[in-house]
């Protein structure tokens, strides 16, 4: 509430009068109309304090910004300059309220007015800002772009690995300029690098970066750094939920990539109690009488999968949680009609899950041989084996659906048995996930409905055989068991 009274006062005292005065003219208006812009994006009382000290003086006779000032006397305007002692003094109590660095969250949007107050160069243009004293800068912050033109920053590895070409002047890029020399230097003086991904007017600070080293393209003789980005959890710096969560998934994805003893063994000497990180995220004001509306229609059932609520909350009502089918974030209306009431799985579902088509085979099992199919010419994979089934349809249970599949392909019964194994395999217009169970037959003779061939293969002879590349993981994992029963 401060800065906005501190605000109305700078326009109520100075901008005002001065844009509305008849007699004053454009160029001028123009000048304050450009600093009303400027004012009018501080968040704190402070950094506006901070600016309005730049006017503390009385510019000198002869200086440029003194014809301004005079203008302003003649015309019996209050100026800035008028201003900046009274300002403090009304709004002592909250001068000291300035920006720090420690405000700025990692995964957060600011804009260029944003980060050019807080360097205090009330420039929006630049792409590099240089905080505090040279040598030993606070912080360096970039704003990097992204679109094509001549020097295109690169994201050699998404947000992790940054390719940003240094300041140039006319074409000419020197290490040595001031700003590339503090980049440069950076390491020496422990100087943590802020970068900013600038899209449109958004500046989205995507984390703190370290110089790595600097290359050179003698053929259109440009430069560029190399930049690493530090992990979030490293930095003790405030993240969005989003950063939080694309932190863990590195991290889940850089330990998949090590060798099992490797990770097993840090695993041993890894500490117990987790370190801590300060997460913030904002959210929306939720309707109360749209979430009671969604959840009595539902009457207990997930709308999306259309079973039972799983468990009671402790009121002993059945918990579902009130989705939006448009999300809020994107412009979507906080109303019965754009809500649903769905189960903790198909909510974590609706958020995360990838999309893929779901398919339900079948490992038909007769002591040690297994039910194959052949599929037809006109499936576009003549020739090849498979493990029955088909595709999840609708809400269907998967037990369901594989029994559904197998009696409109074979004809037969079959008793859906325990969970085996899943395969992910991508094609050009679809990723498929196959999801595998054991199963016996109960009757039936087999028809062939939807395929060339059906044998019962001995489990030891099934790489006799060519699969579907889906169906291969089923066959190695089959005969790793089989070689193993054996011994």
């Amino acid at each position: 509430m401060d800065i906005e009274q501190a605000i109305q006062y700078v326009f109520d005292e100075v901008e005002d009068p001065a844009l509305i005065h008849p007699l004053l003219e454009k160029e001028y208006k123009n000048k304050v109309t450009r600093s009303k812009t400027l004012v009018h994006r501080m968040k704190k009382v402070g950094d506006l304090a901070r600016y309005l000290k730049r006017f503390e003086k009385v510019p000198p006779v002869g200086d440029p910004k003194r014809k301004l000032y005079d203008r302003f006397k003649s015309l019996g305007l209050k100026t800035y300059e008028d201003l900046y002692s009274e300002f403090v003094t009304t709004f002592a109590h909250a001068t000291d309220d300035v920006t720090v660095l420690d405000d700025f969250v990692i995964g957060q949007d600011y804009s260029s007015w944003d980060i050019s107050i807080f360097a205090q160069t009330y420039d929006p243009q630049p792409g590099i800002y240089l905080i505090g004293s040279e040598p030993n800068f606070k912080a360096i912050f970039i704003k990097a772009t992204f679109s094509d033109g001549k020097y295109p920053n690169e994201w050699i590895e998404k947000y992790d690995v940054l390719k940003y070409y240094m300041k140039s002047a006319k074409d000419v890029f020197n290490p040595d300029h001031k700003y590339n020399r503090s980049i440069i230097n950076s390491p020496k003086y422990k100087t943590p690098i802020y970068v900013f991904e600038k899209v449109n007017t958004k500046c989205t600070l995507k984390g703190i970066y370290q110089y790595v080293k600097d290359e050179h393209d003698p053929s259109i003789d440009s430069r560029w750094f190399i930049l690493h980005k530090v992990s979030s959890f490293e930095t003790d710096k405030i993240v969005t939920q989003n950063e939080y969560e694309h932190e863990v998934s590195k991290q889940v994805d850089i330990s998949k990539r090590r060798i099992k003893e490797e990770r097993r063994s840090r695993l041993q000497n890894a500490a117990k109690a987790p370190d801590t990180v300060t997460v913030t995220s904002k959210q929306f004001v939720r309707n109360g009488d749209v979430i009671v509306e969604v959840l009595e229609r539902a009457k207990g059932v997930c709308e999306q999968c259309k079973k039972p609520a799983p468990f009671l909350r402790k009121d002993l009502t059945p918990y579902l949680e009130v989705h939006h089918i448009k999300p809020l974030a994107e412009g979507g209306e906080d109303t019965v009609e754009n809500a649903i009431a769905i189960c903790p799985n198909c909510h974590r579902a609706a958020h995360h899950a990838a999309e893929v088509v779901t398919v339900i085979a079948a490992v038909v099992m007769d002591a040690r041989k297994v039910l194959i199919t052949k599929r037809r010419d006109e499936d576009g994979t003549p020739g090849l084996w498979e493990f029955p089934g088909g595709k999840l349809e609708g809400s269907e249970s998967l037990e369901r659906c594989l029994r559904r599949e197998i009696k409109e392909e074979l004809n037969i019964n079959i008793k859906v048995r325990k969970y085996f194994r899943e395969s992910v395999f991508q094609t050009e217009k679809a990723t498929y996930r196959i999801m595998a169970f054991f199963a016996k037959h109960i009757n039936g003779d087999i028809q062939l409905n939807v395929h060339d061939e059906a044998k019962w293969v001995d489990i030891a002879d099934l790489n006799q055989y060519s699969f579907l590349p889906a169906d291969v993981t089923f066959v190695q994992e089959l005969q790793k068991r089989a070689s193993k029963t054996k011994h």
